[in-house]
């Protein structure tokens, strides 16, 4: 083998990892990506928080300050502590966040496995489903939840909630729209009127609107999409 192949296998051998290990990234940040623009109103962000707060057993109250200190939404949340599951600090994320890096770029240099990560984001999506049909289906038990965590959405809101795109906003409306019409059987009740109605007004139409928009202080009505 002369030297021009050695060196072109040699490129060969140290950019099939790279590329590989590019294209695991962007699939998690894909499925990362439902778990943020599911957080963009209050009912998806009640979900959310209560999936994350289950996953990690950390409180919602604890969860919400973490984001207001350092101006993370929900999915790059969950980011960071799948690095804090393998041994990294919060409060060195923290750092490194007010010091202009975002938590990908951190899981980046700290190796993170993204594969995992998007596997543990899609079993986070699951809860979060599951957290919904609950506000679909026993609105009470949800606000005795809250009472019990002293949750409330409306306090939980950041500028970062909107960095999320259209489509991805589009992609969780309809997800939400289809947990809300197809509730599973043996869930529980289906909704009454009014909590019908409720939905109907906090969501907007994602076949008329294409998505919600809104302001960092006023974030927008979610649209759930399909998995």
């Amino acid at each position: 083998m002369n030297r021009s192949a050695r060196y072109s296998l040699f490129l060969l051998c140290f950019l099939i990892p790279l590329l590989a290990a590019a294209d695991e990234q962007q699939k998690a940040h894909k499925i990362v990506n439902k778990i943020t623009a599911m957080s963009a109103d209050p009912s998806g962000k009640r979900a959310v928080s209560l999936a994350l707060s289950q996953s990690f057993s950390v409180t919602r109250a604890d969860l919400v300050q973490r984001r207001q200190a350092m101006n993370i939404n929900y999915g790059d949340l969950f980011v960071a502590y799948q690095l804090v599951k393998t041994g990294e600090k919060l409060d060195d994320i923290a750092v490194k966040v007010k010091a202009g890096k975002t938590v990908w770029q951190i899981a980046d240099e700290t190796h993170a496995d993204w594969k995992l990560i998007a596997s543990e984001a899609k079993k986070l999506n699951t809860k979060v489903d599951s957290n919904l049909i609950v506000h679909f289906t026993n609105k009470k038990a949800e606000t005795q939840l809250d009472r019990a965590d002293g949750y409330d959405p409306s306090l939980d809101g950041i500028a970062a909630d909107n960095s999320v795109s259209q489509q991805d906003m589009a992609d969780a409306q309809d997800r939400y729209v289809f947990l809300r019409d197809h509730i599973p059987a043996g869930s529980g009740t289906n909704l009454n009127q009014s909590d019908e109605n409720a939905a109907r007004t906090e969501r907007t139409d994602p076949t008329r609107n294409g998505g919600p928009t809104g302001g960092p202080g006023n974030p927008p009505p979610a649209n759930p999409g399909k998995n």
